[in-house]
């Protein structure tokens, strides 16, 4: 718990950072809104590149934290900040380059698409330091501190809080630069951010401390196992994002209200789901660092532990959840009819934050022991069985939106005995332990 509460309020943080944006932004109409929205979707593919590079670096920094290795895990914080420093110029490169043809390919038109390529074309700057930041707040993690990356974001989330109606309006001397503007903040934001974060790495901090005067090369050992931890779990971002398109595009097909209905209480369970979002991050690091440690049993013990945890608090949500879901959904919307779907929606489906509780919490397992191929597995088997069986149940069987409810928590639940029974069967521990080999020798 005190590792995982500084990423949930990070997480938090992210939110309102996004929520902030679009509020100002909501200031000049509907067209900006749209813009904003629309360019914003290209940051999937920053988080999906994020993820492959974090992943990797904070499993590799957790094992050789935990084996008192500190000499390497500064190698692997540097060869991280180098891939991710590649990754980040070639992104960023192509899309300031091809912005009009990428807010094109996503469906901008007319005003929306000129405005989307402006604020595309600032951020793609942007997104250069945030995807140097992504490593840097998995290095800490890695070694346990999970205030530094808290901090990080609490300065991106002031600075873009005080810029972006500055720059938005155009209050006092500063000039109104409209939806330019927000792009602008947020740029802004993520520069000084990252470079506070880069300079309290090179002062050192827990142990770790980025040489700089020392030559910078990549070291194909050490960038391999970083890929090869990494890109399963960008793989499993792709999966997750196409289940939650695949339901919204079913759900289309039926009616408006309970297209509605499925924004709210998705929207609702993301909330709910911080909590074991922070314990499988938290979980991440101490199993890496016991296995580092060559300590497969505490590992085990952190696994057991962290899913006992996080099932109490889905427990707990769904009793709140199901209890109060009409009142909840009152405050989102006075639609009756979204209102009726969002009920039966959260009654049926609020029995799978169980499922998600177990399966945030084995993937922070799993990534601790840099074995990220089950989640993978596991996210092909659930993306399989929901569209499959959405489309059986909802259209040939006849049984609609209902149906829809059903396979989300079907489909769920066969990833979570999955994830489950890989996790008993124990080769996770296996992975773990040989991690490092292969790696370049360090002093202690």
């Amino acid at each position: 718990m005190t590792l995982a509460w500084p990423i949930v309020l990070a997480f938090m943080m992210q939110t309102s950072y996004n929520l902030v944006d679009l509020f100002w932004v909501g200031k000049l109409g509907a067209t900006s809104i749209a813009a904003v929205s629309l360019a914003g979707n290209f940051f999937y593919i920053i988080l999906a590149l994020g993820q492959v590079i974090g992943s990797g670096t904070v499993a590799l920094v957790a094992h050789s934290y935990g084996a008192r290795l500190i000499e390497r895990a500064n190698t692997v914080a540097k060869q991280s900040i180098l891939l991710a420093f590649a990754t980040a110029f070639i992104i960023g490169t192509l899309a300031f380059l091809f912005s009009g043809q990428i807010m094109s390919f996503l469906g901008g038109r007319d005003a929306v698409l000129n405005l989307s390529t402006d604020y595309l074309r600032i951020v793609s700057i942007g997104f250069f330091f945030q995807l140097l930041s992504f490593s840097i707040n998995y290095i800490f993690r890695g070694a346990g501190d999970m205030k530094i990356p808290m901090l990080i974001m609490l300065i991106a989330t002031v600075l873009n809080l005080a810029l972006d109606p500055l720059l938005i309006l155009g209050i006092g001397f500063f000039p109104r630069l409209e939806v330019q503007g927000a792009a602008i903040a947020t740029t802004i934001a993520k520069c000084i951010s990252f470079c506070v974060g880069l300079v309290i790495l090179i002062r050192g901090r827990s142990g770790l401390k980025l040489n700089i005067s020392r030559p910078w090369h990549i070291q194909w050992t050490v960038a391999k196992k970083i890929f090869s931890i990494g890109i399963p779990v960008g793989i499993s971002y792709g999966l997750m994002a196409a289940s939650i398109m695949a339901v919204f595009g079913i759900i289309a097909g039926f009616s408006e209200y309970a297209l509605a209905a499925l924004g709210i209480g998705t929207r609702i369970f993301q909330f709910a789901g911080l909590p074991v979002v922070g314990i499988g991050a938290a979980t991440t690091t101490l199993v890496g660092q016991r296995l580092g440690a060559r300590n497969a049993r505490g590992a085990a013990m952190v696994g057991n532990t962290a899913l006992r945890l996080s099932s109490a608090i889905m427990f707990l949500f769904i009793v709140l959840f199901i209890a109060g879901a009409r009142n909840l959904l009152g405050l989102f919307t006075q639609s009756a009819q979204t209102v009726g779907y969002g009920v039966q929606f959260i009654h049926t489906v609020a029995f799978y934050l169980i499922f998600v509780g177990i399966s945030t919490t084995l993937t922070g397992v799993y990534r601790g022991a840099g074995y990220t191929m089950p989640p993978m597995v596991a996210g092909v088997i659930k993306v399989t069985i929901l569209y499959g069986l959405a489309l059986l149940v909802a259209r040939t069987l006849h049984m609609g939106v209902t149906g829809v409810w059903w396979s989300m928590l079907v489909a769920y639940g066969v990833e979570s005995i999955v994830l489950v029974v890989w996790y008993r069967r124990g080769t996770w521990r296996a992975k773990g332990l040989s991690l490092m080999k292969g790696m370049p020798a360090a002093d202690r």
